[in-house]
């Protein structure tokens, strides 16, 4: 949706058939089409973005929000001071958090409706409405409407309703409207997401859900889907900066067992260091699950049998390993008959134990005789 358009020339170009339009377009408009289309009634309207009023390239500023079908549709549970008693072509004018009314909207306003029913074939003006979304009222635009022959009176906070020529008028004040249940969305528009993201008012499971999808169209901002141009947006940095900066405060605000909950355990863990996996963990907790081997990597072999009882140590032991495991005082008790029955292996292993520990024994001394008398 245009709202603005710069002259850029080529380079080494000096010509007039050198240059080119580039349109710029403002990033909060995309915000508000996809608030708009996820509060709607689904089925019953159309969301046109932006509409070609003639055959030059002339588009209106506008959001226009057509009626699809026949009868009366669902009344919108958010929103409802923009898309509540939508007419069956309801054209809206957005200012931005950065834009404010001016005496010229007014005006235009007037001549896209017109132009309107023009293009779109209109035979009945009162099937056309006319919807203002901005930050605040402005004494110069309330002026020009006056001009117009149009009055506003206050219908309730931020609201305001009148006739502009024979089109019903709404304008709607996202600043003091954002703070009435149901249409807290609205901040999402104002000047204060651009100063104070994180004073956004605490929002309902319903609001929240459009505002998960709102920051997916933000995204898309930044970063188009493959085959989409990327476009000049006006505040883009702005809008993207905003988004986020509400998002890690919406964050900080939810629980941590919501915050975590449908995350997978290695979701949970990642990133923590293991001394922070472990930290709070009785020792069978953090043992759960490890093989033995994974259990005993690491361990001295005293550190292994610490605790185990004398058979509990030799449980799956064959007999030569049992006789191994004796200490060298148990081992020299053994008689010659029995050792002879052992494994070849385990008979030298022995002798060898045991020769080492008579070299190691200091060899006793004798005590002198006394003297015979």
């Amino acid at each position: 949706m245009p709202k603005a358009a710069r002259t850029t020339t080529k380079i080494g170009t000096r010509s007039p058939q050198g240059r080119r339009r580039a349109r710029v377009y403002t990033a909060w408009h995309p915000v508000l089409v996809a608030l708009l289309e996820h509060v709607l009634p689904a089925g019953w309207y159309q969301c046109i973005s932006e509409f070609q009023l003639a055959r030059e390239p002339l588009r209106v500023d506008l959001v226009i929000l057509r009626r699809r079908r026949r009868g009366a549709p669902p009344r919108p549970s958010l929103l409802t001071s923009v898309v509540g008693e939508l007419a069956k072509h309801t054209l809206v004018h957005f200012k931005g958090p950065t834009d404010e009314l001016e005496r010229d909207d007014a005006r235009m306003l007037l001549a896209y409706a017109l132009q309107y029913l023009v293009v779109a074939e209109i035979e009945d003006p009162s099937s056309v409405a006319l919807r203002v979304l901005a930050p605040r009222l402005t004494p110069r635009f309330v002026e020009a409407l006056r001009s117009l022959g149009c009055a506003l009176t206050s219908t309730g906070p931020g609201t305001h309703e009148g006739r502009l020529c024979v089109f019903p008028l709404r304008v709607v004040e996202t600043v003091p409207a954002n703070a009435r249940e149901g249409d807290h969305l609205l901040y999402t528009v104002t000047p204060g997401m651009v100063a104070d993201p994180g004073g956004i008012p605490a929002l309902s499971p319903a609001e929240i859900t459009v505002f998960w999808t709102l920051l997916e169209h933000v995204e898309q901002l930044r970063r188009p889907l493959p085959g989409q141009r990327k476009r000049h947006m006006k505040d883009e940095k702005r809008v993207v900066e905003s988004f986020e900066k509400v998002l890690t405060r919406l964050v900080a605000r939810v629980p941590p067992k919501q915050r975590l909950a449908g995350l997978a355990p290695e979701q949970l863990l990642a990133g923590l260091a293991p001394e922070q996996r472990l930290a709070g963990l009785a020792p069978e907790q953090r043992l759960a699950g490890l093989a033995p081997e994974q259990r005993l990597a690491g361990l001295a072999p005293e550190q292994r049998l610490a605790g185990l009882a004398p058979e509990q140590r030799l449980a799956g032991l064959s007999e030569a390993q049992a006789v191994l495991a004796l200490p060298d005082t148990v081992l020299r008790a053994l008689s010659a008959e029995y050792i002879a029955t052992l494994p070849r292996e385990t008979q030298a292993a022995i002798q060898k134990r045991l020769g080492a520990a008579s070299r190691r024994r200091p060899a006793r001394r004798r005590k002198p005789r006394s003297p015979s008398r």
